[in-house]
């Protein structure tokens, strides 16, 4: 007699078969999900952590999210966080700039007043553990076709010897040829003029007229304020010699792009008031500058772009925590903005390529040891490409004292 299986048994046969089949169709999903589940788990094991740290997202409460765009471990264990404007046109014109400090041990979030725009600032760490913050941002970018109003670069001269000069934001220079008005951006001191004397008679020879720099822009908007060819500029509200004395020279003023200008304000944070303290100023106006801090505990303030939005051009300056004063290195080294610079065991300075791009494209590119004391530079080969590190990043890895 032919064998016929039971309904139950074809039941189960059925059933068998499907359970199978899904299995099957599924197995490469429940390969995954178990083997994340446990990846998930021995991740967040004590020990793994305590070997190989930790990755995970910072849920910021929302009344302290800010777009940050420099971070620091301080010595307290506490997280810096700066945004200055961060990076927002609106929140700039506002005077919004902020930081957040943040305890990873409480997961505790503190506004830090915060004096300026920090944003696109130059940060490092200083030996007595505060952190100095440097430079930042004075006047945000405008790309062609959005500028409605001529402007440029003026320097502007001072020709007495005897005494500095001041001028107000909103100063008049009105051009001698085209007679065209432009008005001053920002304050200025103009510092006063040397006088030059013959080094073997002694006798006067001339006066080098101090100098100084300032962005300028027309009354109105449209193209027939724009100029082509230089012009000395006369100088609105001065009165007897300063008239004669001061003036200012310009060369094209136009409805070109213009870029980030920077600033020239430092500050020392101080992780235990947690507060900014104002310490002097830099001598250049840096906007992406790179600070590094030097085996003597100094302070080397790199590139970036100055108050007018051009390349700092190589004049490099040293901050000293004991006097709070920037001086000049009295070397040129030109690099472009933001350059990847980090101190080596030797006092040597390592640079790895890597910048922000605002600069020439053929100087400061290439990777290599730089000898601060000569000013001797020594390229590294091995990069294909090293013209296109623009926007790349370089961290050092630990433990730092293993070169």
């Amino acid at each position: 007699m032919k064998y016929r299986p039971s309904r139950r048994t074809r039941r189960l046969a059925i059933s068998t078969a499907v359970v199978l089949a899904l299995a099957g169709a599924n197995g490469p999903w429940l390969y995954r999900f178990s083997t994340e589940r446990y990846h998930e788990y021995k991740i967040n094991q004590p020990e793994y952590k305590a070997a190989n740290g930790h990755w995970d997202f910072l849920d910021v409460p929302s009344e302290h999210r800010i777009n940050t765009i420099h971070a620091a471990l301080l010595h307290t264990g506490k997280v810096l966080l700066v945004a200055g404007s961060g990076n927002n046109q609106k929140n700039f014109d506002a005077k919004s700039f902020r930081s957040v400090l943040w305890d990873p041990k409480t997961n505790v979030f503190k506004d830090i007043p915060t004096p300026k725009d920090m944003f696109c600032a130059g940060h490092t760490q200083l030996p007595d553990g505060k952190l100095l913050i440097a430079g930042g941002t004075k006047r945000y970018e405008k790309l062609q076709g959005d500028v409605t109003k001529a402007g440029g670069l003026m320097i502007v001269h001072n020709e007495n010897p005897d005494k500095p000069i001041t001028l107000p934001a909103g100063t008049r220079f009105t051009g001698k040829k085209n007679g065209k008005t432009y008005l001053s951006k920002d304050p200025i001191l103009v510092e006063k003029a040397t006088k030059v004397f013959d080094k073997q008679t002694g006798a006067f020879l001339r006066n080098d007229p101090g100098l100084g720099r300032i962005y300028v822009e027309a009354q109105k908007t449209g193209k027939k304020y724009e100029t082509g060819t230089e012009d000395n500029y006369r100088v609105a509200g001065l009165s007897g010699s300063d008239t004669r004395n001061v003036y200012g020279i310009a060369q094209k003023l136009a409805l070109d792009k213009k870029d980030f200008q920077g600033i020239k304000e430092a500050f020392e944070f101080d992780p235990v008031a947690e507060k900014y303290i104002p310490v002097d100023p830099m001598n250049e106006a840096r906007w992406y500058p790179t600070l590094t801090t030097l085996e003597d505990g100094k302070v080397l303030a790199l590139s970036g772009l100055d108050e007018i939005g051009q390349i700092v051009p190589g004049k490099d300056e040293i901050y000293d925590p004991a006097t709070k004063e920037w001086e000049y290195t009295g070397i040129v080294r030109k690099f472009p903005t933001y350059p990847a610079v980090f101190l080596l065991n030797d006092g040597k300075l390592f640079y790895s390529g890597s910048n922000a791009g605002y600069g020439p494209a053929d100087v400061g590119r290439d990777p290599g040891v730089w000898d601060l004391s000569t000013n001797k530079f020594k390229k590294i080969p091995g990069l294909s490409d090293p013209d296109q590190m623009e926007t790349s990043a370089t961290v050092r890895l630990p433990p730092a004292q293993d070169e």
